[in-house]
């Protein structure tokens, strides 16, 4: 999602409002588009829910007044039980003891003194006409009394941090069931952020500091510099900072072979899905427009509009007479996706796919919805990949599906903690990968290399699904800026040893003589407002080393939207320095669009046509259903599904730039169309870039499609939008992407 950040308070609430500003939307930049379900229908659905995807069923309904609840074996074989998605009995708290605390320090100071201080310094920060220092060493000293206090009570955080959030109305105006208690409870983010706290190096103008004061949407301090030495990167490549010259000769020989060998009928067909977020607690007829409580999500039993119900519910239901929108039984704009929408979806897929059988699969993260914080819980997180994964496999039949972890795919969400915590806090979340891994393995998708990978390396792996290609899965919570674990020795672009696992895998691929399909979560580029610098950075340096001979494309998700970003080559350590010229293309990240609509998006699903030697993407078709139909389908009809676009037929005529004399991809044209026999690229993408520069028009096609037609979008038809959405898609990293116009990014 592209969220605008809430009401924040100093320092301590710098590592809040990174957690919590996913939760609401920007605000959109300019006026809604019309409502046009378009596109030739490839499948009309069925109106009765596919039971047969799950082995039993708790709650099948009739009617579509009410969602299907399935019933889904743990590991163990036990049962998940049916309470953790019924649609009237959420949770009202936290899981206990999920969490861990550091062991308490021996200090001098009295705390009650440091929390007065520490108030003092957040009144100052969001008043700063009284601020008696620079805000930035002003938030940074907030952090280093935060410290303090944690190094001599580590069990009081928690309480601090809730009285933070209720002062400085952090989730809001309203406190709805008391949130601000419950979301920074030790089990759930109280217990994280004081571990950050008692371990980051927040003394004075220390790095951590500086990094946690600038990461915050008002930049209390400036970002530290990404960049990395000549003698770091000579190091980290063992002195291979470039590709051997054989490697690169036998990388054109096989391109040269394709080309001259080229059979459109030989291609591999390759699903790729993201952002599940299924919502097993979405109820028919609940609030779809609800206002009350900044984390709080609609088409839930508690959602309500403040305007039509004048009191937020803590438990029990919203009467149906105080609703503004019920939400639909297939969905809504404003929400997660329910069982409906997604059975829908799967059905769709593998109809697509019967008529050209799938090869592979892709999944790139997010299974889990979307909900209250403290509603997250290790079941939740497990019954949500058990099931969709079980339904995946049956979709798919014998192709294997290559999966990545969403921020999401935790308990808490958005957090994942690095090998090298101490007192034994580096195995909190090994339960999650642990699991995946062994989900993998159960479903034949990976080999036990690779499981014993994932459960070492946080649910990375590599494996090789095909003769000649290898896909690196990765964890991008390690550059997530949500991710406080992040923000500990934050000068090390590697705390967690991810991206030394990558680098080592793609060494071994060139050696082989492999293609590499990178896949991970959260994007590293666009507007820059997800990655952190330095890990970013370091990804896109080892990009650059390893493409496009050994590394063919990038596959992410996380935004719920339908684009792209090109990787140029690094002249430097500092990403902010590339030339960003058609011709130093290197490769291509896929930002693929979401099957949830939540963030005003048509649900979406997309199959790449891929050559089966050099495993490049020669084209893709996407395919999408209107939620603005849902409202008329009567209790017999169903979604239909529809073909949206292909990327060659779309983008690849290229004439206004060759009428103006600015073509300068490497590749002699059919005319001024992209040749069929030459992949969609890096210097296809870039090249198209500079299309939209000399026909400013496409810019705008591409926002319809980057939100597939949603009546709920914005339309980006000014010179302003159209400028920073080139920019996007030339940008890789934070730092790249904060270079661009801002504002423009997202499709709400």
């Amino acid at each position: 999602m592209w969220p605008r950040l809430l009401v924040h308070t100093v320092v301590i609430l710098i590592l809040m409002c990174c957690l919590t500003h996913q939760y609401a939307a920007e605000a959109a930049a300019s006026g809604p588009a019309s409502s046009q379900a378009s596109g030739r229908p490839v499948f009309s659905g069925h109106a009765k829910f596919p039971t047969s995807l799950f082995e039993s069923m708790y709650f099948m309904p009739k009617k579509p007044t009410a969602q299907p609840r399935s019933a889904v074996r743990r590991l163990d074989g036990t049962w998940f039980p049916d309470d953790l998605n019924n649609p009237t009995k959420l949770p009202q708290s936290a899981p206990p003891a999920e969490r861990v605390l550091p062991p308490p320090l021996h200090g001098k100071h009295k705390v009650s003194a440091l929390v007065h201080d520490l108030f003092n310094i957040a009144y100052q920060l969001f008043r700063p006409q009284n601020a008696s220092h620079g805000l930035c060493d002003l938030c940074r000293t907030g952090l280093s009394t935060l410290q303090t206090i944690t190094h001599l009570d580590p069990e009081g955080v928690p309480a601090v941090l809730t009285a933070l959030c209720r002062t400085f109305q952090l989730l809001g105006k309203k406190d709805v069931a008391d949130q601000c208690a419950l979301t920074f409870s030790r089990d759930m983010y109280g217990g994280p952020i004081a571990q950050v706290m008692s371990y980051g190096n927040f003394s004075g103008r220390a790095p951590d500091a500086t990094l946690v004061c600038a990461a915050v949407p008002f930049h209390f301090c400036e970002y530290p510099s990404e960049e990395l030495s000549a003698s770091f990167l000579h190091d980290w490549f063992h002195g291979s900072t470039e590709a051997p010259q054989h490697v690169v000769d036998r990388w054109h020989q096989q391109q040269e072979h394709a080309r001259a060998s080229f059979d459109a009928s030989h291609m591999l067909r390759v699903l790729h899905v993201s952002d599940l977020h299924v919502d097993g607690r979405y109820m028919v007829g609940s609030e779809s427009n609800c206002t009350f409580g900044e984390t709080r999500y609609c088409c839930h039993s508690i959602s309500a509009n403040e305007n039509y119900f004048h009191q937020p519910l803590t438990e029990g239901v919203v009467p149906r007479r105080n609703i503004s929108a019920p939400a639909q039984y297939w969905g809504h704009y404003t929400c997660d996706a329910p069982w409906s929408l997604i059975g829908s979806a799967f059905e769709a897929i593998q109809h697509v796919g019967e008529q050209h059988a799938y090869d592979l699969g892709l999944f790139t993260g997010d299974l889990t919805v979307h909900d209250d914080l403290f509603r997250y819980s290790h079941d939740l997180v497990e019954y949500s990949a058990r099931s969709l994964f079980d339904s995946l496999a049956k979709v798919l039949g014998d192709a294997p599906l290559m999966a990545t972890l969403g921020n999401h795919d935790s308990s808490p969400e958005n957090f994942y903690a690095p090998h090298a915590m101490p007192h034994g806090q580096a195995a909190q979340f090994n339960w999650d990968s642990r699991f995946m891994a062994r989900l993998w393995r159960e479903k034949g998708w990976i080999d036990e290399e690779a499981e014993k990978q994932a459960r070492s390396h946080y649910a990375c792996f590599s494996v090789s699904p095909r003769r000649g290609l290898r896909v690196i899965s990765l964890n991008s919570d390690f550059w997530y800026y949500v991710n406080v674990f992040n923000y500990i020795h934050s000068t090390n672009p590697d705390f967690s040893g991810m991206l030394r696992f990558l680098t080592d895998e793609l060494f071994k691929a060139e050696e082989r003589g492999e293609r590499v399909w990178i896949l991970g979560h959260v994007l590293t580029g666009w507007t820059g407002a997800e990655a952190l610098d330095k890990p970013a950075n370091l990804f896109y340096q080892i990009v650059h080393r390893f493409a496009p001979h050994t590394i063919a494309a990038i596959f992410f998700g996380h935004t719920h939207q339908d684009h792209f970003s090109v990787f140029y080559r690094a002249q430097s350590g500092k990403s902010r320095d590339v030339s960003r010229h058609t011709h130093d293309a290197q490769v291509v990240s896929y930002v693929a669009p979401s099957i949830t609509p939540l963030t005003n998006v048509n649900p979406s699903f997309r199959v790449y046509k891929v050559d089966p030697v050099t495993f490049d993407v020669y084209d893709y078709d996407q395919y999408y259903t209107s939620v603005d139909d849902f409202d008329a389908l009567g209790p017999s009809q169903a979604p239909i599904w529809r073909f949206l676009y292909s990327a060659r037929d779309t983008y690849g005529d290229l004439r206004a730039s060759v009428h103006a004399n600015k073509y300068h991809a490497p590749v002699s044209l059919d005319g001024t169309h992209w040749p069929r026999q030459a992949p969609l690229n890096a210097s296809f993408w870039a090249a198209l870039t500079d299309e939209m520069e000399a026909r400013p028009e496409l810019v705008t096609t591409f926002a319809l499609l980057k939100s597939r037609l949603s009546s709920a979008a914005s339309n980006c038809s000014d010179t302003q939008c159209r400028e920073a959405n080139i920019c996007y898609m030339r940008s890789a990293t934070p730092t790249q992407g904060r270079d661009c116009p801002a504002g423009h990014g997202s499709v709400v």
